[in-house]
């Protein structure tokens, strides 16, 4: 794996990584080695092989154990929050390096090849698709992110709940986004989500959507800088670093939470590494 997000080193997981690997309260430890555990998932993570193929090409560690011991130890870790919690305290440890006068606010989509939750078909990628929209600071780094969301609804789905979700994820982090401004592109621009930025205190800089619209929009003109709006691209740049990880670019996992789980351990990595 010659990606740098997907290469780390024996210090980076011993410092970084295993503190956050619960230990066995009861019965004997385990005899394997978390850190081979983590190498592992992380090269499924980075390649995207089947679980039964996970073996096959890896260089990195030569494990006495089966690809089941390090699913079992990947859905354990699941349901223990391990990975949230990770992304969670990496972000609030690179607060003061993050720069949140611009958020940027965006949607992902991911091809599903079998069946899972919240999974539907979406014309535009021409197959049944899983969305999750992303929050990323001025740089590009992703902050934030919403529940899985089905490919046939569009970017505004429940996204009042949504936004609400992830500004209360950085205010736990004690990231302070008052007076920031709020990027987003046209699909964005309705008057709820509008309310609910500007109620906390966010400038929603939100291009208009002209389409089927004849002529000019009455009353005041809404904040727009055309600046800002301009550096909102860096979200292409996440959502590349996003697909380089060939777990995250198709879907075969059929839990949303499994899912989920792997992209917050794609975004502790960037996070690590950037």
């Amino acid at each position: 794996m010659s990606c740098k997000y997907a290469n780390l080193t024996k210090v980076e997981i011993e410092k970084c990584i295993l503190p956050f690997v619960p230990k066995n309260r009861r019965g004997f430890p385990s005899r394997f080695s978390m850190e081979d555990i983590f190498k592992c998932i992380v090269y499924k993570l980075k390649s995207g092989c089947q679980w039964q193929y996970l073996f096959v090409d890896i260089e990195s560690v030569r494990p006495p154990f089966s690809w089941q011991t390090v699913y079992y130890f990947y859905r354990k870790w699941c349901r223990q929050h391990v990975f949230q919690n990770m992304f969670d305290v990496f972000v609030e440890v690179q607060r003061d390096y993050l720069d949140t006068e611009k958020l940027n606010l965006d949607g992902t989509h991911s091809l599903v090849k079998k069946s899972a939750q919240s999974a539907a078909y979406q014309h535009r990628k021409k197959g049944r698709t899983s969305n999750i929209l992303v929050m990323t600071d001025g740089n590009g780094i992703p902050i934030a992110c919403g529940d899985i969301i089905s490919g046939n609804h569009n970017d505004q789905y429940k996204i009042v709940r949504q936004y609400a979700t992830m500004i209360k994820q950085l205010n736990c982090k004690g990231i302070c986004v008052e007076n920031s401004i709020q990027n987003a592109d046209k699909g964005f621009g309705s008057k709820a989500l509008r309310r609910a930025i500007q109620r906390r205190n966010i400038l929603p800089n939100i291009k208009e959507n002209t389409r089927n619209r004849k002529s000019k929009k009455r009353g005041p003109s809404r904040f727009y800088h055309n600046d800002a709006y301009k550096t909102r691209f860096v979200n292409e740049r996440c959502f590349a670093w996003i697909d380089g990880f060939r777990t995250l670019l198709v879907r075969y996992d059929k839990l949303d939470n499994s899912w989920l789980n792997w992209h917050f351990l794609a975004f502790t990595l960037i996070l690590l590494k950037v």
